[in-house]
């Protein structure tokens, strides 16, 4: 593996976009982290078990779906790097994940034990205001604006703001995916792409 340091100065980094938190206070969360190595395919959380952790990207992509009836599936998200990865509902319900977490790639993760995060927040202010930050931009201010987008985006639209948002995806990720994640089906996703001249 790389220097392991550079990973925990990355997610330290991180954590410090959203809120101040000192070196102290990060050691503190340190006994609830683990270094993961994950080889593509692997799945970090199924939709039969409760979820435990939540997983911040360092190196890779992981992707977060769906299973609909006759197996459909339908991406909801894709994350890489410094980018946190978690199916928050069943972390904060106690209840079986009805999404699934798998790697895209060959991923290096720091995977934090969500109990122990949480005891963080209950009684440090650091790790609190950490906590109502990465709420408000992540499940206020940006699911919001991706609800609106779905309302009164077209699918060319939708697919562009991907683009800006990812820039190098496109490299990385089947075609597959990503139409499953704009919810458009495969064949509208290449019209799309041949209308504004990608691909080719």
């Amino acid at each position: 593996m790389e220097d392991e340091a550079q990973f925990w100065e990355q997610f330290y980094e991180a954590l410090n976009r959203y809120a101040p938190i000192s070196r102290d206070e990060f050691a503190l969360l340190k006994p609830y982290l683990k270094l993961r190595v994950t080889p593509k395919g692997e799945m970090l959380q199924d939709n039969y078990t409760p979820a435990n952790a939540i997983y911040f990207i360092c190196k890779g992509l992981l992707r977060t779906y769906y299973l609909h009836e006759q197996s459909t599936i339908y991406t909801k998200n894709l994350f890489m790097e410094n980018y946190f990865s978690a199916s928050v509902v069943s972390l904060l319900t106690g209840e079986n994940s009805y999404m699934c977490i798998q790697a895209l790639e060959p991923s290096i993760l720091i995977e934090i034990n969500y109990k122990g995060y949480r005891h963080l927040i209950d009684t440090t202010e650091a790790f609190k205001n950490f906590y109502i930050c990465y709420l408000e931009k992540n499940w206020i201010i940006e699911k919001e604006q991706n609800e609106i987008s779905l309302i009164i985006d077209n699918a060319t639209t939708r697919y562009q703001n991907f683009l800006k948002k990812f820039p190098d995806i496109e490299k990385r990720v089947s075609q597959h995916h990503i139409a499953t994640h704009l919810g458009i089906t495969p064949t509208q996703l290449s019209r799309i792409r041949k209308s504004l001249n990608i691909g080719k």
